[in-house]
């Protein structure tokens, strides 16, 4: 019964993002499920709420404008295409305004703050080295992070987004972290 319900909720879905294309309605029921994700992906790759919010909405706007030309069917694609125009304008809205070095350091230092204040014997990790070394990284790599280790999203899922191989994307994923691990020694 359950597997039959999640199938109808699929369906559902799917249609919602056939019907986008033409009706506002739909488009705002969408922009209503994936809001919260998407804004939370901001988060991760720009380190400012404020920010965030700001280019969430670009994209959202972006959405609206190009839903018409979506080639997708199903939930599953726009998922996709909605996560490569989320990292596409976070990884602009960085390269335009040259603070990519300025918002992690700024993240790294309140986290290093509210760390501090919160228990200074916490083994919850060293999150201001693990931001700064993030933030080291390229663009693309800084989005791979966010997406499989911030966002959760399986490695299938990435691949269509970034539009690579799996098996690509695993061999890259193995050699980020490998940076990452010598960057905090």
């Amino acid at each position: 019964m359950a597997g039959a319900m999640a199938k109808i909720v699929e369906r559902t879905n799917d249609d919602l993002v056939l019907r986008a294309r033409t009706h506002a309605d739909a488009l705002g029921q969408l922009y209503e499920l994936y809001y919260e994700q998407i804004f939370r992906f901001c988060v991760y790759r720009l380190f400012k709420k404020e920010i965030a919010e700001d280019v969430t909405s670009t994209i959202f706007l972006e959405v609206a404008k190009q839903i018409r030309d979506f080639s997708g069917n199903t939930e599953k694609d726009f998922e996709s295409w909605l996560y490569a125009i989320a990292a596409n304008h976070a990884n602009s809205y960085l390269r335009k305004n040259l603070r990519r070095m300025k918002l992690p350091e700024k993240a790294a230092l309140a986290a290093e703050i509210s760390s501090e204040e919160h228990n200074e014997n916490s083994s919850e990790g060293d999150w201001p080295k693990l931001h700064e070394a993030i933030a080291k990284l390229k663009p693309e790599h800084q989005t791979i992070i966010t997406l499989r280790f911030f966002e959760n999203l399986p490695y299938e899922k990435i691949a269509q987004i970034l539009k690579t191989k799996e098996s690509t994307l695993r061999v890259t994923v193995h050699r980020i972290l490998n940076d990452l691990r010598n960057e905090l020694k």
